[in-house]
């Protein structure tokens, strides 16, 4: 792993915690119904803030692109 992959993957599994603290949140505040609009923002927050620490984990797992120059690899003796 690279170092920009590291640092994707410990900022993914930090925003874990904020984003699911929004979504109980937010779940927890749909059953009053006049803490609807307070839960919808906390939902939509949750969402941002999940989707972000997605991307994150998607970036720290993902495999680099092959060498496309043409060049062969090299071949073991």
């Amino acid at each position: 792993m690279s170092g920009g992959q590291i640092a994707a993957l410990i900022f993914a599994i930090l925003l874990l915690l904020p984003g699911g603290c929004f979504l109980l949140a937010g779940i927890s505040a749909v059953t009053y119904s006049q803490y609807a609009g307070i839960a919808l923002l906390g939902l939509l927050i949750a969402a941002a803030i999940l989707g972000l620490a997605g991307y994150l984990f998607w970036r720290a797992f993902r495999r680099r692109p092959a060498d496309t120059d043409g060049a062969s690899p090299p071949r073991d003796p």
